[in-house]
């Protein structure tokens, strides 16, 4: 039992680390305009490896997923699909709100959202030392993601008063427009999580057939083909209307075809081996894990962009940075106690 234990906090450690990685190959695709690498990273992420995973671990996915009825994978499908919606309007949502005020009000939405509503879905919720341990290290979790959005802020407001031009916050009508597409894409990120819960018939149908882990594949592999439609269509759209699919020979465009595979390949093994802590840490385990997986990933998305400079010459929004990523690390602490107790 306590072997298990540690095995899935260090499952969650390796999917957060993998989840504040990936993202730095988003910077690096050029020359490939962003729907050409988003192209490769949704048929590539949401498809090609799911489906090639489940088959080289599970005897029959397809049996499994066919073994639920119609109503529960079309409404995984759903789930999938509002995640992607929400994805592609967090760019919306960065133009009205900055970056740092939309990641933050995105991520606490979807760490709370994400965590509490499968806990309230488990048919035997009891108030206990557990539950209130997971209701803590939610709510710490909000603290802290506070606390780096008033640094993210903080320092864009330092950076654009020495002239860097910085996409700031909106005002009016703009300012509510983009709070909105915000809290969508929170919720939306939410989805993923309350899917991959929603999708526990089709995991325990590949664990009738002998799998352990790897049963969960199963369930990202129907929750992106709600989400490769929506990312896919909407991509494909952008390719012909600004015939950006030139793109893909332009001298150098190899570059760009490494970093969007990287990309994919991070993104996808965050989503994994979080699968993996989840199922390990049992019943409790999408709604203790997803919080962990959240608060990690900042952490490690932090430390990268420390290294990289982005909070250099700002010592006083560094030092909150900082902060909001000890008390991340404590929210984490607590969730960890919280399934140690379950």
């Amino acid at each position: 039992m306590q072997n298990a234990f540690v095995a899935s906090i260090i499952l969650i450690l390796i999917s957060g680390f993998f989840q504040g990685t990936f993202g730095l190959g988003m910077r690096r695709f050029a020359p490939l305009a962003w729907e050409a690498f988003w192209l490769i990273f949704s048929i590539v992420g949401m498809l090609i490896i799911p489906s090639i995973w489940a088959v080289a671990t599970i005897p029959d996915p397809w049996g499994a997923i066919a073994s639920v009825p119609m109503e529960t994978v079309l409404m995984v499908m759903f789930f999938g699909a509002c995640w992607g919606v929400g994805a592609l309007m967090f760019g919306l949502a960065v133009n009205y709100l900055g970056m740092s005020l939309a990641y933050g009000v995105t991520m606490g939405l979807a760490a709370v959202v994400g965590s509490l509503v499968p806990l309230a879905q488990k048919g035997d919720f009891v108030f206990d030392l557990a539950t209130i341990m997971i209701l803590l290290g939610n709510l710490v979790m909000v603290v802290g993601v506070a606390i780096m959005t008033w640094a993210g802020i903080d320092r864009d407001r330092l950076q654009a008063a020495r002239g860097k031009q910085i996409a700031g916050i909106q005002t009016g009508r703009l300012f509510w427009l983009g709070l909105f597409f915000c809290v969508f894409n929170g919720v939306a990120a939410a989805l993923l999580n309350i899917g991959f819960n929603y999708a526990e018939p089709m995991k325990n149908a590949a664990i009738k057939q002998g799998v352990n882990l790897n049963a969960s594949m199963v369930c990202w592999v129907v929750l992106f083909w709600g989400g490769v439609l929506v990312n896919v269509g909407y991509v494909g759209f952008l390719l012909i209307r600004n015939k950006s699919y030139q793109t893909y020979w332009t001298p150098g465009a190899a570059k760009g075809y490494f970093w969007a595979l990287a990309t994919t390949i991070m993104w996808f093994l965050a989503l994994a081996f979080y699968g993996y802590g989840a199922t390990m840490m049992g019943d409790l385990g999408v709604v203790i894990g997803w919080t962990m997986f959240l608060a990690l990933s900042l952490v490690i998305s932090n430390a990268w962009g420390i290294l990289g400079g982005e909070w250099k010459n700002v010592p006083r929004p560094l030092a909150l940075i900082l902060t909001g990523n000890a008390v991340l690390v404590v929210s984490a602490i607590l969730l960890g106690y919280a399934n140690s107790l379950s």
